[in-house]
């Protein structure tokens, strides 16, 4: 799943194609992405619209239209957009196509057609599950503080689990909290409530710095993320831990090992994050 550095790379990529267009018209194949609202109805409303602006809110994209109508979009598992100047032929995984007023337009192409596609109003916008979430880690008010505040309230909850709770912070996902974990040298199953202020203030900056570290990299990409143009992402390359079990660490050369959390597969070096008062039986190795 996209998680926040390739969503702010598709919605920066947006910002620079597409504000300022003119939708002429829009054909949904896959009527199931949309929610509470026919195709025929979506259209009449989205029709002549123009695109104002683009914006983010953790995983969510929101399309500024014209007229106070708001489109959001969430890309689940394997969502993607893909822009042209000119018309392309579409395929079985394309869901949607926007066609602009100077001939470009926007696809939007899904594998597992896990997307959602939801229209609100100014009025009805605070029902968007996006407002449900907690701080994002790279909104400028998310400070230090606020973070910490978290951990003491979350004290019991493995740290983990606690940063992906999107509730607690909103865009992180399981490529982002094993590496921002590794980087603050934290064990991924230590409860929050147990991390010390010098420790909290690592990895409230490990957070930021590897997002944005990604979102310069253009992203992730394992499988389906690419960007607007069809292009793959970078930053897998410069991943010290996420899915490179048994490989050794570049930091000390222990192996990395996988273990789960939370219920997705989590990676971490035994030495580098040592989780207090437990010894490995082989190694002798705190972990």
């Amino acid at each position: 799943m996209p998680e926040l550095p390739e969503v702010e790379c598709v919605v920066r990529a947006l910002s620079v194609s597409v504000v300022g267009k003119k939708i002429l018209d829009i054909d949904f194949k896959f009527t199931r992405m949309l929610q509470s609202i026919d195709p025929g109805e979506f259209a009449r409303l989205v029709k002549g619209r123009i695109i104002e602006a683009i914006k983010r809110r953790g995983k969510y994209i929101f399309f500024v239209l014209s007229g106070g109508l708001i489109l959001e979009v969430h890309l689940r598992m394997t969502g993607r957009f893909l822009y042209s100047i000119k018309p392309l032929a579409t395929g079985p995984h394309t869901g949607a196509v926007f066609s602009f007023e100077d001939g470009s337009s926007l696809y939007y192409e899904d594998v597992r057609r896990f997307g959602t596609f939801r229209l609100f109003d100014q009025e009805t916008l605070c029902y968007s599950p996006a407002h449900s979430l907690g701080p994002d880690p790279l909104d400028e008010e998310f400070s230090l503080q606020q973070f910490a505040r978290l951990l003491r309230h979350k004290g019991r909850t493995r740290i983990k689990s606690l940063l992906l709770n999107q509730q607690n912070l909103a865009g992180l996902g399981n490529i982002y909290t094993d590496e921002a974990l590794y980087r603050a040298g934290i064990h991924p199953a230590r409860p929050a409530g147990d991390l010390g202020p010098g420790e909290s203030k690592k990895l409230f900056e490990a957070i930021i710095s590897v997002l944005r570290e990604s979102i310069l990299s253009g992203g992730t990409t394992f499988s389906d993320y690419r960007d607007l143009l069809g292009n793959e992402g970078n930053f897998q390359d410069h991943l010290q831990v996420y899915r490179r079990e048994k490989e050794k660490c570049r930091r000390c050369g222990a192996a990395i090992r996988r273990t789960v959390i939370a219920g997705r597969g989590t990676y971490y070096c035994p030495a580098c994050q040592v989780l207090p008062l437990l010894r490995d039986a082989e190694t002798g190795l705190r972990q």
